[in-house]
């Protein structure tokens, strides 16, 4: 799976506002800024472009892996004092939403309608507020169960 530099901006950009930097303290807003630079932003983008793709290939030290792949435990509050939270490498996320955007593009066919978690926007919301108007109409003498199956491969 390759991706190309329309793909990586897409990902760069969709990254929410105040997104928060990694163990190193890049934040998307910091890849974004070099991206949209006049001067050298096109050359930029295919620099970031090759790097995820040498990601996504799995083509990187072995020795990089538990770091490129940790994450910050901590995250400082605005009002101070900290909360748990696992803040990854903004690079790594980057390269994560690219493969995502790929598997979504694959699978939403695959899943749909069974599945509304995946290539679907809003699908998830759409399902609770369906079960919870079903459940408040359905008679008093009725139940819902959920099942969880485990399917092995």
């Amino acid at each position: 799976m390759l991706v190309n530099e329309a793909e990586v901006r897409r990902a760069v950009l969709s990254f929410p506002a105040g997104s928060a930097g990694g163990p190193d303290g890049l934040r998307p807003k910091h890849i974004r800024d070099m991206m949209m630079c006049r001067e050298t932003g096109a050359e930029f983008l295919s620099a970031l472009t090759d790097f995820v793709n040498l990601v996504l290939k799995g083509r990187y030290p072995s020795d990089v892996v538990p770091v490129f792949f940790g994450g910050r435990l901590l995250a400082p509050k605005k009002t101070g004092g900290i909360r748990p939270i696992a803040v990854g490498f903004t690079l790594r996320r980057l390269a994560s939403k690219c493969a995502n955007a790929f598997g979504i593009s694959k699978l939403t066919s695959f899943f749909y309608p069974h599945q509304l978690g995946v290539g679907t926007p809003g699908g998830c919301e759409a399902a609770v507020h369906s079960a919870r108007r079903y459940i408040e109409a359905m008679p008093q003498d009725h139940v819902v169960v959920k099942i969880r199956l485990h399917q092995c491969i």
